[in-house]
């Protein structure tokens, strides 16, 4: 335990990391307070809008609908049709911003019965999309296809959710764009890389590794010491930024309401297939954060153990990182060439939204798999991979 602690003050407690992380929450706080700022004003202007939002709340009303696409019609002449957009223009103006999230309300609902246009280059989403898609299969005799199965099981997993309902969930949408967006990643994998990349890396440059190494503790003792040390630090760091953004976030609504609607209420999450309140989500949301960061550390301490330098392994991880991005931003006729790279590359396997945003299975050996399983499943390899490479390679250079 004296190793670990050891460890783990060279790594997270000293002046410098210190410094860093006071640096980093004062970043995350601002993003926190500024997002919901933009978007919804003062808390007179989000009290006003719970107070209207409540009448509004509940399943889908035609009238209130076409008051709403009236409202969003005149406003979107001036400001644009992006929704966040119209929200800080008029954030003084909580009326119009219900108004408008009602209408895009109106639209997911239109999508759930009729689905998106056949040409869309989405995921086929909607109750009559999936319907027609499955009867076409079934024309072509391909019912025991993985398409087939597929769709089918998209299909059943909305009807059980039934209807989109309307929800207050301004909080919620702010949060889960700040846990689920790329500049996130930003935010913690690049401070992450920094942090980390001197575990094994400082004492490769000097030599130092043969002889510690080499020393009473062992090999083993010192190698695990460190990944502890690596994987508490990445912990401190995404928890730092998960309770920033929620509390800067929470102060200017200073209300948790929408706290059990369910997550198909977000805009982001409209297509989600998974049962979950938003409560359950922001859990879910947390602990895959700090799961999936736990694994790019780990990825970082690999590259640390095999480099003599800390700026060497911090610009090596970036690229990784980068990388991993450019690929996701690619566009579609690159990705289906790619396409596994694409799902569980950082860029992507890190993100909520990717995740659990919308309904996605894999054929492993004729068996369907959903993708947050699938992720799971591929990042602790590439864990295990890492911690055995990490293992292995100080273990070559243990001095004899």
């Amino acid at each position: 335990m004296s190793l670990f602690r050891f460890e783990l003050q060279k790594l997270l407690f000293n002046k410098k990391t210190g410094l860093l992380l006071l640096c980093l929450f004062a970043l995350y706080s601002a993003i926190g307070l500024t997002s919901t700022i933009f978007l919804i004003g003062s808390n007179d202007g989000y009290r006003a809008y719970e107070e209207m939002a409540v009448a509004y709340e509940g399943s889908f009303d035609a009238e209130k609908a076409a008051e709403a696409e009236r409202i969003y019609n005149e406003v979107s002449a001036r400001y644009g049709t992006d929704s966040r957009m119209i929200a800080r223009s008029v954030k003084d103006r909580p009326e119009i911003i219900l108004a408008v999230n009602y209408y895009a309300y109106a639209q997911r609902v239109e999508e759930y019965w009729n689905g998106t246009p056949p040409e869309s280059d989405e995921e086929p989403y909607g109750i009559a999309l999936l319907k027609s898609k499955l009867e076409k299969l079934e024309s072509q005799g391909k019912q025991d296809t993985f398409a087939y199965r597929e769709i089918s099981d998209a299909l059943q997993c909305l009807i059980e959710l039934g209807e989109p309902a309307f929800a207050n969930i301004l909080l919620w949408e702010n949060l889960f764009n700040n846990w689920g967006e790329h500049m996130m990643q930003f935010l913690l994998f690049i401070p992450l890389a920094f942090i980390i990349a001197p575990v094994f890396a400082v004492e490769r440059s000097s030599g130092m590794d043969n002889l510690i190494l080499s020393s009473r503790h062992g090999r083993k003792k010192i190698v695990t010491a460190k990944l502890l040390s690596v994987l508490v630090t990445s912990t401190v760091v995404v928890t730092l930024y998960l309770a920033a953004t929620f509390l800067f976030g929470f102060l200017p609504h200073g209300s948790l309401h929408g706290w059990n609607a369910a997550i198909q209420s977000i805009p982001t999450y409209a297509r989600s297939m998974f049962q979950f309140r938003t409560w359950q989500f922001a859990l879910i949301g947390a602990a895959w954060l700090i799961f999936t960061s736990a694994v790019f550390s780990l990825i970082i301490s690999f590259i640390s153990s095999r480099m003599k330098s800390q700026m060497g392994t911090a610009g090596i991880s970036l690229a990784l990182l980068f990388v991993n991005v450019g690929l996701a931003a690619m566009g579609d006729t690159v990705l289906q060439r790619i396409r596994p790279l694409v799902d569980f590359g950082l860029a992507n396997v890190t993100l909520t939204k990717e995740v659990f945003g919308a309904h996605k299975l894999f054929d492993v050996f004729g068996v369907s798999i959903s993708y947050p399983l699938m992720a799971v499943f591929v990042l602790t390899s590439i864990a295990a991979l890492a911690i055995f490479g990490i293992y292995q390679g100080q273990r070559s250079r243990t001095a004899a």
